[in-house]
């Protein structure tokens, strides 16, 4: 016994010592010495201070006085021997970072045979420190007063056949020493090994696991304590005094789990004893075994005491007359790895407090706590192993309620609390705007905000309101909540529609003010469907049945029952797809020409790759040619009467095209009908629109200001000042360095121009580095000037070529917009709805005819078929009776007219042409005139929005 009073006191000391050096090292701060090797000043011959720290830990042992801390940057390290001493007031105290500091761990994850060596050294502590070894990560060499504390202590014992070794080795008669606090795992002997001739070794409130070996083991060593350690799932036994290790003391250990549990691996080595607690004849005496929970999940026995084993602490007790307070039983630990006790484990608060060794706080700092659901054993409370579990008591939620609202605010602030020891609390409360904090015996407070919240110097989300509860003992817990004050204001919604697919919608509320805080909205998408109220996410999803246009209408609600709203028009519409040109109709190849009153159906779907269903409309280049009289073409869904309008106006002996965009009837057709006389009709496919549900690859409009892209006439675009002759490519790159057009446009709008050719011709537009199509874009005769709308298939290259068949003749070409995949959230683009063909505008009804350099206004958006909301419209222009040579531009109203031309006529031709054109600001487009005067009609046939 009186072995164990010496023990417990030099123990003591030890602990205090160690304690003092952690947390307020003898030294004066400015002698302090660092290492750190992340710092590019980091110099060994230098001074080791923060500004020039040595590179390695070894620099600070060789020159570490008495009273000093080295303190130890995150990194990897080489090891270290530590030669120097301190004294009892003043120990040397080595320190890592939080972070990290890996000692024996080099920068290629390879492990050193050992870690950190204290040799032939006393008052010396190790904290806060990661050693990996393959032989000993700490080994205490012939040195006394150290202490080990709070230090992570790996091995590389994680796989068979790995190296035997140590995590702490005390040798050569070395002691007092104290292993305290550490994690101690994965080493293929012993975690602890003290070896012959050390003395007072002191063991206590460490974590010892996954050993190959006992998780302590001692081995002629008198005098060594092992108090308050979570010893488990190591090989052989969890503590073993071996030898002549006479006079130790075994107590308040959880022991569980141990022996054999490792059998089968390579590096578990065989046992002669069994027991997860064994001491070997020559230790018993004077020996100390008590306070100890001993389990196992093995059949094998508990104890082995002087050579004889024993199942069971009575059996134990009776033999020995050690153990009276062991118990067997489950720890109950916590799930997976967790080592800690869980409520109701019957090592809580059944510790003897006055065991040598026993600390006043366990392995991770915390404090001892008296369970009132369990019975004390002795005088005090303490749980057996190195973890005590703590006071259940929690702060589950801090609510503010209201959480936001407008200055004057009045709020609750109240605490949730789970307090199944019905601990005594007093709680603070805090409100975070400054004001003073409440002290109350309930978890809550009122308090009103008088300050608006600035996010400045307030913080990002508001004040914030702390709920801190202060237990019996000194333990604190703390929740917290955020109020918002806003300056008073009305609520105002702000609703996002925007077009994410082909009859899909997204949404959101952003930018949504309130000064009270939103706690509903609720989207009615205009369509029938059921309102979608309080969504889950800030942005959503709504997808129609059917292209149109439609009203959604915002409706928020907040806390203090105030309500705002607000509405969007959003159309959905159809994606495009090119296809083409590819050859759908040759009257000439069959059938004969359409006479008088004569039409002909087209099927358009389910043709040249064109879907079968979900087709809303198709982009036709349609041609007349080989004409008897003066006659126009209508072009319109199969299934619906005659529109009235026309698509082509031609005379006698001419061959004229224009791009038509129809609606398919119901059938998959459109029909294309002539008025009278007789001509052949050419149609090729050149794309179509698509509307279903799902989002699709299909490609969305984005128009541009119109602007001249080549000009063979001037070389505008870099291209040759020359026609282009006979079976001959003009070459134009519209993407890249300089031009509008993005690499991964789809398929780009352009009006195309022919002048001043030399022969009958006709010119063919397709992607650049494909083959020739068959089809025609513009036909002409010599010395006419010809304009097209053409929409054509990007290349890779993002160049398009232009053929011309015979002759020589000048091209222009204009760009309006070009199709690109989405919609986006990058480029502003629109879907296509198409509408059954009607005229806007006739001047010859109303005598309007447009003058010389003057413009005709005309209102579209809202007008009719087409939306308010609509960004483009597609229309078919038609000028007649002009009197002298000119060219139309049409444009959105109330811009700046562009210097390019949509369509080009001369005296008393009857010439059109489809026009893509956005629709300016105040809802019109503008049709200019520059020469003479001429009369004008345009038919709408759909629109982008």
């Amino acid at each position: 016994m009186p072995r164990r009073l010496v023990t417990s006191a030099v123990t003591l000391a030890l602990i205090s010592a160690a304690f003092v050096a952690i947390a307020a090292p003898a030294g004066a701060a400015g002698t302090d010495l660092y290492v750190d090797r992340s710092k590019a000043a980091c110099l060994d011959t230098g001074p080791g201070s923060q500004l020039q720290p040595f590179c390695t830990i070894q620099a600070a042992a060789n020159v570490v006085s008495p009273g000093q801390t080295v303190h130890i940057g995150y990194g990897q390290y080489a090891p270290v021997t530590i030669t120097r001493s301190g004294t009892p007031d003043a120990p040397i105290t080595f320190v890592g970072n939080p972070s990290g500091t890996f000692i024996g761990l080099s920068d290629q994850g390879v492990f050193s045979p050992r870690a950190v060596t204290v040799s032939g050294a006393h008052d010396v502590v190790l904290t806060k420190l990661r050693t990996y070894a393959t032989e000993a990560a700490v080994v205490v060499d012939h040195s006394d007063h150290v202490a080990v504390d709070g230090n992570y202590i790996s091995g590389s014992a994680v796989a068979p056949n790995a190296k035997p070794g140590i995590g702490v080795d005390l040798v050569n008669g070395s002691g007092p020493v104290i292993i305290s606090r550490n994690n101690i795992l994965n080493w293929g002997t012993a975690g602890v090994a003290v070896a012959p001739g050390v003395t007072g070794a002191t063991v206590t409130t460490n974590l010892i696991r996954y050993n190959f070996a006992p998780g302590v083991v001692a081995t002629d060593a008198p005098g060594t304590v092992v108090t308050s350690n979570t010893v488990i799932d190591n090989c052989v036994s969890g503590i073993t005094l071996a030898g002549s290790s006479t006079g130790a003391t075994v107590e308040n250990n959880l022991v569980h789990n141990n022996h054999n549990v490792l059998d089968g691996q390579a590096n578990c080595g065989p046992s002669d004893t069994t027991g997860e607690l064994v001491v070997a004849a020559g230790s018993t005496e004077h020996t100390v075994v008590d306070h100890n929970l001993v389990n196992t999940a093995q059949s094998d026995a508990l104890y082995s005491w002087g050579g004889t084993a024993y199942s069971t602490p009575a059996a134990f007790t009776a033999a020995s007359g050690q153990g009276a307070h062991d118990i067997n039983a489950d720890p109950k630990l916590g799930l997976g790895d967790d080592p800690t006790l869980t409520e109701g484990s019957p090592a809580i608060d059944s510790a003897d407090p006055a065991a040598p060794g026993e600390l006043a706080t366990d392995q991770v700092g915390a404090a001892r706590v008296d369970d009132p659901l369990a019975a004390n054993a002795g005088t005090g409370f303490a749980d057996r192993g190195a973890f005590e579990f703590q006071d259940p008591f929690k702060i589950t939620r801090v609510t503010a309620t209201p959480r936001e609202g407008p200055a004057p605010l009045p709020a609750t602030v109240t605490g949730t609390i789970d307090n199944p020891w019905s601990t005594p609390v007093r709680y603070t409360i805090a409100f975070g705007d400054g004001s003073a904090p409440v002290t109350t015996d309930t978890p809550t407070a009122q308090h009103t905000y008088t300050r608006v919240f600035d996010p400045i110097p307030d913080g990002d989300f508001g004040y914030r309101a702390t709920v801190t509860a202060t237990l019996q003992g000194g333990a604190t817990r703390l929740g917290t909540d955020y109020v918002r004050v806003n300056a008073p204001a009305p609520a105002v919604a702000k609703l996002g529609v925007r077009q994410v697919g082909p009859l899909m919608v997204g949404v959101d509320s952003f930018g949504t003010t309130d000064p009270w805080e939103v706690t509903g909205e609720d989207y009615d998408f205009g369509d029938g469907s059921p309102v979608v109220k309080n969504p889950n996410t800030t942005t959503f999803r709504h997808t129609y049945a059917t292209p149109g246009s439609y009203t959604v209408k915002l409706t928020i609600h907040d806390t203090n029952g105030g309500t705002a709203e607000t509405t969007q028009q959003i159309s959905v519409g159809s994606a495009y797809y090119p296809a083409g040109p590819q050859r759908l109709l040759d009257t000439r190849d069959g059938g004969g020409p359409l006479g008088a009153g004569g039409q002909t159906a087209v099927r358009v779907t389910g043709v040249q790759g064109v879907p079968a269903t979900g087709v809303t409309a198709v982009v036709l280049n349609v041609t007349a040619t080989d004409t008897t009289d003066s006659s126009f073409l209508s072009v319109f869904p199969s299934g619906s009467p005659n529109p009235g309008t026309s698509n082509l106006n031609f005379t006698a002996g001419q061959t004229v095209p224009n791009l038509v965009t129809v609606p398919v009837g119901p059938d998959g057709k459109v029909v294309v009908a002539n008025h009278s006389g007789s001509a052949d009709v050419i149609v090729d496919l050149e794309g179509y629109y698509r509307a279903t549900p799902a989002e699709e690859t299909g490609s969305f409009l984005h128009t541009v200001q119109p602007q001249r892209v080549a000009d063979t006439r001037d070389g505008t675009g870099g291209v040759p000042i020359q026609q282009i002759g006979a079976n001959r490519d003009l070459h134009v790159s519209l993407s890249g360095v300089g031009r509008d057009t993005p690499s991964d446009a789809k398929a780009v709008v352009l009006n195309v121009t022919v002048t001043n050719p030399t022969a009958d011709s006709f010119l063919t537009v397709h992607p650049d580095g494909g083959p020739l199509p068959t089809a025609s874009n513009l036909n002409y005769r010599a010395g006419q000037t010809v304009s097209n709308l053409v929409i054509v298939p990007m290349s890779a290259n993002g160049v398009v070529a232009f053929h011309n068949f015979a002759g020589s003749a000048d091209v222009v070409v204009d760009i309006a917009g070009y199709f690109i995949a989405g919609p986006n959230g990058f480029t502003q683009t629109t879907a296509f709805t198409p509408v059954a063909p009607s005229r806007l505008v006739d001047t010859r009804d109303n005598a309007t005819t447009l003058g010389p350099n003057a413009t005709l206004g005309l209102k579209v958006a809202g007008v009719g078929s087409v939306p308010g909301n609509a960004k483009s419209v597609v229309l078919n222009v038609t000028v007649v009776n002009g009197t002298a040579n000119s060219f139309l531009t049409v444009f959105p109203g109330g811009t700046d007219r562009p210097g390019t031309s949509n369509l080009n006529f001369g005296p008393g031709q009857v010439t059109q042409g489809q026009v893509i054109v956005p629709i300016g600001p105040d809802g019109t487009v503008d049709f200019y005139n520059l020469a003479g005067s001429v009369d004008v009609v345009a038919d709408v046939f759909g629109y982008f929005a």
